[in-house]
């Protein structure tokens, strides 16, 4: 399994969904339980594949978002919902102008948006720099 990847979680007779953030060792896995607040680190034979990434449902989507986010932006993200889709990317933009929210990731869904933030890594610094570069 990847990091990313939906999963269930069989412990004597409870199942509950998911998603796997990384290995502890060989026999241990870090995990989002839906039913938790907190990560979970949980035996790795106990964990059933569900889904990658590329279906992603929206929990899945939230779980990884905020991961990455506390992992590399000190928690942050964007995310605007118009009536033509969502958009997302991770960090803060200081200013929101018609340009920085026209670069950010676009997806008819959030979970599109954010899997497409991910995909080609799309964030609050990378979007400043491209707006400079239409400036000049």
């Amino acid at each position: 399994m990847k990091f990313g990847d939906r999963v269930l979680y069989e412990d004597d007779g409870h199942r509950v969904m998911g998603v796997y953030i990384h290995d502890v060792n060989s026999k241990e896995a870090i995990v989002k339980l839906d039913n938790l607040k907190e990560k979970s680190i949980v035996l790795e034979d106990r964990l059933t594949f569900i889904k990658d990434m590329e279906q992603m449902d929206l929990v899945q989507a939230m779980v990884i978002a905020d991961y990455i986010s506390k992992e590399k932006y000190d928690g942050h993200y964007t995310l605007l919902a118009f009536t033509s889709g969502c958009r997302f990317c991770f960090g803060t933009l200081e200013k929101m102008t018609y340009n920085s929210t026209s670069l950010m990731a676009l997806g008819k869904t959030v979970e599109e948006a954010i899997s497409k933030a991910i995909k080609y890594n799309i964030d609050s610094d990378s979007i400043i720099n491209k707006e400079d570069k239409m400036y000049k």
